[in-house]
């Protein structure tokens, strides 16, 4: 049927209906806030940037007779078209002469469903810039371990739509547990995950799993402090920068990427420059990824979540405004039998042309695609020690 080459769109639409279907990460993210990257093709290529910013983070005043007038704190984010992943392949007579369903089981599913893991893959990596984080010694063994997770995540301010993705060994660890597979605990639900290996809704998220979810261990540093007793005038909303007395003498200090936990804070900080060993013992600050979003207490106990642990990372909880993606819309070339399919902020191109070089006609499926943590705050990475 070599009329369908006469409608590439058609080809376009069909391969952009395998890659939606094969996501998993990428429907959970948020897309609206880039979605001028797909109305229109305008030269987009990687290393393009935008930037956004996330909502501010105030403290609220009893008023008397004066009011305190603050400073409007956002976090500013920047997204950068980072990868542009495609699939080129050989076509002959053969290929060109078969119907679109032959055509998209030999050559557009196979294609779409790899570009749709690596698109995961890359995903996944931005998801373990997450500010919030929850370990544990046996990640989900019980339902009181998902409760504290849980618990965890509430405390990062999600909004009701709630997901909790999981790798496959946090999948299966949690498939085989009673309390979540039987119809007595969970009802239909329990059945269903039984019966299909559906993990479904349970404690206020629905459940995924991700086979390209990154595997990743973090040396959790040690470093035990309380924060500055010098008053009001320290650690103020905004800060980026966590000042704190002295504290113990300790093996690590703090590593990047750890996040510390301070008694009376909600939210849990991340560390972006490493305190050394022999700073600990003295009052020092602890430069902060993300402004300081609460009041801090004077004299708070200052701790690493994970103390002196290798954490392993196995999944996250989060909503559809933690993490962004964009897919920019790729330009056309004017000499190739060509079309661009977009929809629900997702972008792929097919190309098909005739290369005098190699005397071979090739396919080519494309697309731009970057992602940036929207806002970090809003994610709890799930750990286990």
């Amino acid at each position: 049927m070599a009329n369908i080459w006469e409608h590439p769109s058609i080809i376009a639409a069909e391969a952009l209906r395998h890659l939606e279907d094969a996501l998993v990460i990428g429907p959970l993210c948020a897309r609206d806030t880039t979605s001028e990257f797909t109305n229109r093709s305008n030269g987009w290529k990687v290393g393009d940037t935008v930037s956004f910013r996330t909502h501010g983070e105030y403290s609220v005043d009893e008023f008397s007779s004066s009011i305190n007038t603050q400073d409007i704190t956002t976090s500013s984010r920047a997204m950068t078209i980072e990868k542009h992943y495609d699939v080129s392949v050989e076509v002959t007579a053969r290929e060109l002469a078969l119907d679109l369903d032959s055509f998209s089981d030999q050559v557009i599913r196979p294609a779409t469903y790899k570009i749709a893991e690596t698109i995961d893959t890359y995903l996944g990596t931005k998801l373990l810039e997450a500010a919030g984080l929850y370990a544990s010694d046996g990640l989900f063994a019980s339902a009181a371990d998902m409760a504290l997770a849980r618990k965890a995540a509430i405390l990062q301010q999600l909004s009701m739509n709630r997901f909790c993705l999981l790798d496959l060994d946090s999948e299966a660890i949690l498939l085989g547990q009673d309390w979540f597979n039987q119809h007595q605990t969970r009802g239909d639900d329990g059945t269903r995950t039984m019966r299909m290996a559906d993990m479904g809704f349970a404690m206020g998220m629905d459940f995924f799993n991700s086979i390209a979810f990154p595997t990743s261990t973090h040396a959790a540093g040690d470093g035990i402090f309380t924060t500055d007793n010098a008053g009001a005038t320290t650690n103020p909303i905004g800060d980026e920068v966590l000042t704190v007395d002295g504290g113990s003498s300790v093996a690590k200090g703090l590593v990047v990427g750890d996040r510390i936990q301070i008694a009376g804070v909600r939210r849990p900080l991340k560390v972006k420059t490493a305190i050394l060993q022999a700073a600990c013992g003295a009052a020092t600050s602890i430069e902060l990824v993300d402004p300081i979003t609460e009041v801090i207490p004077d004299g708070a106990a200052v701790t690493v979540v994970g103390h002196d642990q290798d954490i392993t990372f196995h999944g996250a909880i989060f909503d559809d405004r933690s993490l962004a993606v964009a897919f920019p819309m790729l330009d056309l070339p004017e000499d190739k039998v060509a079309a661009v399919a977009s929809n629900n902020g997702i972008s792929i191109r097919m190309v098909k042309g005739y290369t005098q070089t190699t005397k071979v006609t090739t396919l080519s499926l494309d697309l731009l695609v970057g992602s940036f943590m929207l806002d970090p705050r809003h994610t709890t990475l799930l750990a286990e020690y």
